[in-house]
């Protein structure tokens, strides 16, 4: 038995936990505020806030019972728990954690329990990094009877002695769950004594006070720690090299895979092994890269604002300022103003503003001569009619309970997606990362300027948008309905963020790719971590693809046919420049890159 360290400390396992918490306690408050309110509260709002006060409670009881192990509200670590234990997968009950230390329950033989322990620490960190990595989604816990002494496990009915925090087995994704905690434990178990051997060396590479090589020191203040998805990738990553728990130099190959997963240095690839196929659903899918679809969500409200004339009523504004015609002294708004009349050289202009949006999103207005993304807008309407339609469907088929199978799969949504996150992210290359950090800092900056009591003041307006309708009526030619673009604004970056966070999901060729349950019961109220534009969930994504199609007026019919599935347009991994005879042929007959006649 390799010699974990017993005092190893998980690290994602205490931010989960965390964020669980944290979780737990704004919703319920959120709740209990609108109870309090008086306001009036659906039957699921009722039944959720009853759900979360049993859990605060008896997470909060347990902090202050000292005969009970304090009681943990992540709900990955509560539904992997349970299975361990009623399973009898590993040989001392798993009961809790404390700050990333699995806690065991007390029973056993003192002169055998570390090494049991050692060997139930290996098998529940793997099995959890396994799950974190392949991004299992539990279902949501709730509070039943416990049985006497025993947290985390249920009581027989009528023997309840006390409570504890239990998977709810009421909750859909259960099934899929089990399912695959059983490969994730079967996989675990396969590695045999390697797991014991790699995480006793990452404990030692991650200990920070430095653990001696041949053993555990005892004086030392601060425990090892290590990371539980990490490991579950060193140890895939070793898998794929054919190592095992007898290789000499160990540590050596822990620290290669560690390099590779963290993207430090490289290695020989071509000298470390033979000739072996390679599985190519596991291979890395650099035709998405999340980086460059994050880029588009700044480029969507720029084109929003730009079509409300936003940037033209700023520098409206400033020139009014400038010329003594506007009605504010020397307070915040005036300073606000002043800086930004003399930042104008460094700022994008209309044009650069409009190149920009041209190759990212194929807005008109730019240089024809750029890599203009012409395929964006059909891909668009496509990804967002696809989900739309899929959940209609769905929603029919629970209500007429239909055993016909609807027009559009998980499958064709999924290829919408693929299709529209290989495109975002051909266009996002160069220096659109920076133009889109910039207009960002830029948007941000306008939006405090138009919301300054001095400038709604001087306007005669309630908020920023009054003000846009004012200048652009009285100055610029007409105003628009700034209610309909700033809803397309809000969608996009959600619509975009969803699929810069979910292109492992996007990516893979099996598996669900809308969570159903959560898009019928949604979390009514989510957590301070939790905001639409930032974190969005699968119901915010559904939320905000049916906001597109009504804000943009697609009908029903359209949405239909925008659904079905066509063959994706070619897009390459990344940018290829046009070789310089072909530039020049192209030139000479008065076609630029972008495909249009001069």
């Amino acid at each position: 038995m390799a010699r974990i360290d017993l005092n190893t400390r998980f690290r994602d396992v205490v931010r989960r936990e965390r964020k669980a918490q944290q979780h737990l306690v704004y919703n319920k408050n959120t709740l209990e505020k609108l109870a309090e309110d008086g306001k009036a509260m659906s039957y699921s709002q009722k039944e959720e806030l009853e759900r979360l006060t049993a859990i605060y409670d008896e997470w909060d009881k347990s902090q202050r019972n000292n005969g009970k192990e304090d009681e943990v509200a992540d709900p990955l670590f509560v539904a992997a728990r349970t299975l361990f234990n009623e399973n009898a997968l590993i040989r001392l009950p798993l009961r809790s954690q404390k700050e990333g230390k699995f806690v065991f329950d007390q029973a056993g033989n003192e002169e055998e329990r570390p090494d049991i322990e050692r060997e139930c620490i290996a098998r529940v960190a793997l099995t959890l990094g396994l799950l974190l990595v392949d991004a299992v989604q539990p279902p949501q816990v709730t509070v039943v009877p416990q049985k006497r002494g025993q947290t985390g496990e249920i009581a027989p009915e009528g023997e309840g002695h006390g409570k504890t925090i239990y998977p709810d087995r009421s909750d859909k994704r259960i099934h899929s769950f089990t399912k695959d905690f059983f490969e994730a434990i079967g996989e675990a178990t396969a590695f045999g004594d390697l797991a014991d051997n790699v995480l006793t060396i990452l404990a030692q590479e991650g200990d920070p006070d430095g653990a001696p090589l041949d053993g555990v020191d005892e004086d030392r203040n601060l425990p090892p720690t290590v990371d539980a998805e990490e490991y579950a990738r060193v140890m895939r990553a070793l898998k794929q090299r054919n190592v095992n728990a007898n290789e000499p130099q160990l540590r050596r190959r822990i620290n290669e895979a560690l390099d590779n997963i963290q993207n430090v240095g490289s290695y020989d690839k071509v000298a470390n092994g033979g000739i072996e196929l390679p599985d190519l659903e596991d291979l890395t899918d650099t035709n998405i890269v999340k980086e460059n679809i994050r880029v588009m969500g700044p480029m969507i409200v720029s084109a929003m604002f730009e079509e409300l004339k936003v940037y033209q009523v700023v520098d409206r504004i400033v020139e009014q300022f400038q010329r003594g015609m506007l009605p504010i002294g020397s307070g915040s708004a005036g300073r606000l103003l002043y800086n930004y009349w003399r930042e104008a050289p460094n700022r994008m202009s209309e044009q650069e503003r409009r190149d920009f949006q041209m190759i990212t999103l194929g807005v008109p207005g730019g240089n024809p001569n750029s890599l203009v993304n012409r395929d964006f807008n059909d891909l668009w309407l496509r990804f967002v009619s696809s989900v739309s339609s899929f959940i209609r469907q769905n929603e029919v088929d629970s209500l007429l309970r239909s055993s016909t199978p609807g027009a559009v799969s998980q499958q064709q949504v999924r290829k919408a997606a693929r299709d529209l996150a290989s495109n975002l992210t051909l266009h996002g290359y160069g220096m659109a990362h920076y133009a889109a950090r910039e207009l960002q800092s830029q948007i941000k900056f306008m939006i405090d300027l138009l919301q300054d009591p001095e400038i709604l003041g001087a306007y005669g307006s309630r908020d920023m948008w009054q003000v846009i309708d004012q200048v652009a009526t009285y100055d610029l030619g007409g105003a628009k309905t700034s209610s309909r673009y700033r809803t397309l604004a809000t969608c996009g970056t959600i619509i975009t963020e969803w699929l810069a966070q979910n292109a492992k999901r996007v990516s893979r060729p099996t598996g669900p790719l809308i969570d159903l349950a959560e898009v019928r019961n949604p979390q009514i109220v989510q957590g301070p971590a939790h905001k639409a534009t930032v974190n969005p969930t699968d119901y915010d994504l559904v939320n905000a693809c049916e906001l597109w199609l009504a804000d943009t007026a697609t009908s029903d019919m359209q949405v239909e046919e925008l659904a079905q599935p066509r063959e994706a347009p070619t897009t390459t991994s990344k940018p290829i420049p046009i070789p310089a005879m072909a530039r020049d042929m192209l030139d000479g007959m008065g076609i630029g890159l972008g495909g249009t006649r001069h």
